[in-house]
């Protein structure tokens, strides 16, 4: 009995560990979900690619998908939070390189996990298997937007 209670609360303690509150209370998953809506309600209308809607999984017969976008420009460097109008738990991040003529775009959702990766290069896209490599690159993009949408911390 007393195992059973301590593997539980280790259980415990460690999937809360991973939920953990941010300053303003939100956790990560709380904060994908605002941002989210954010983009929804105050978002520009853009429209991601029908082959790489189609690749991304969020499209069928090669149709675009209509989104709600927030992006930055640096330079040759764009980056973009897309929230699906159709659903909004297809949330797709994407990072394009101007210079290069690369784009890469992470399917994510509400709670957050990196469900898809498409890799375009010079017009040609192909899906990429979500390697550490990939699933480092999506959690640095992800923490970008949530960083500028829902900052974790208030400055007074």
């Amino acid at each position: 009995m007393v195992r059973v209670v301590a593997f539980l609360l280790a259980l415990v303690t460690g999937l809360t560990a991973g939920q953990a509150k941010s300053a303003t209370g939100l956790g990560a998953h709380e904060r994908i979900a605002r941002a989210a809506d954010i983009v929804l309600a105050a978002g520009f209308q853009a429209k991601i690619p029908p082959h790489v809607s189609e690749m991304l999984g969020i499209s069928a017969d090669q149709k675009e998908c209509l989104v709600s976008q927030r992006f930055e420009r640096n330079g040759t460097m764009v980056r973009g939070f897309n929230v699906s109008i159709a659903d909004k738990h297809n949330i797709v991040l994407f990072v394009t390189d101007e210079g290069a003529n690369e784009q890469t775009y992470y399917l994510t959702s509400g709670l957050g996990g990196l469900r898809r990766v498409v890799a375009v290069k010079g017009g040609t896209g192909h899906v990429v298997r979500v390697t550490g490599n990939e699933k480092a690159a999506f959690n640095t993009e992800l923490q970008f937007w949530l960083d500028r949408i829902v900052p974790g911390k208030t400055s007074k």
